[in-house]
């Protein structure tokens, strides 16, 4: 369990964004927290994606290499 402290002008916007999207504030704050992990471990991927970066090629040079035409 997580008890999260909001500054009133936080809890104001929460609160009026929960009635417009007709959904509980809980469900609006587990929704942003699922869509931050979610946004930290993609960016987590690409910084780890650019590591072990190899060679790259352009569109025509791989249709190039397939014999594809460009």
């Amino acid at each position: 369990m997580l008890e999260v402290k909001l500054t009133p002008e936080l809890d104001t916007a929460l609160s009026r964004e929960a009635r417009r999207a007709r959904k509980s504030k809980a469900t609006l704050v587990l929704d942003a927290v699922a869509q931050y992990l979610q946004d930290a471990d993609d960016y987590q991927a690409v910084l780890a994606s650019r590591k072990h970066r190899g060679r790259t090629a352009t569109l025509d040079q791989v249709k190039q290499r397939l014999g594809l035409g460009g």
